[in-house]
């Protein structure tokens, strides 16, 4: 049995992230269509989806904070810069406020993704949720190294790895 974490909790207990991704790895997500960046964006999420997909095919380089190239956290930042949103630097400072991630039907396109490589470790990787089962970000072990738009089942292996995040509610939600 999994122990909940609450939100008011100062940080997920690592063998309540260990259980979640247990859980998370090998599950079959629906098989659905990468998602197409919203033609005409009338919300905050809807635009930050739009930024976030003009940013793909830009270079991964560690530290880089753009616009020629992108890290894993200047990617997630220059997006959510993009709609007036200002996030720390750092995928580990964007994570204040996470939580274990025990069911991908609790994301919504935005929300942020935290990577751990062990249970003792501290958050060293940020992608964003694209929706639908798809991720966007410079990309995780095994992806191009460049922003790019995969499906969230690739990162869903229990190989030590934990996946946390957070949702930021936006200003007209």
């Amino acid at each position: 049995m999994v122990t909940r974490w609450l939100p008011g909790d100062k940080a997920p207990a690592g063998e309540l992230m260990r259980n979640a991704m247990r859980v998370l790895a090998g599950r079959e997500l629906p098989s659905t269509p990468p998602p197409q960046a919203p033609a005409n964006p009338s919300t905050q999420r809807e635009r930050l989806s739009a930024e976030a997909f003009k940013l793909q095919g830009i270079p991964y380089v560690w530290g880089a904070k753009g616009p020629e190239a992108y890290d894993c956290s200047g990617f997630t930042r220059a997006a959510y810069h993009a709609i007036g949103v200002q996030l720390p630097d750092g995928s580990f400072n964007q994570a204040k406020g996470e939580r274990p991630l025990e069911d991908p039907a609790a994301l919504t396109a935005g929300d942020l993704l935290f990577y751990r490589w062990s249970e003792d470790a501290g958050v060293s990787h940020v992608t964003l949720y694209a929706g639908d089962g798809w991720v966007i970000g410079t990309g995780s072990p095994g992806q191009p190294k460049e922003v790019v738009l995969y499906p969230l089942s690739d990162d869903l292996v229990d190989d030590g790895r934990i996946i946390t995040y957070r949702h930021i509610v936006l200003a007209d939600e």
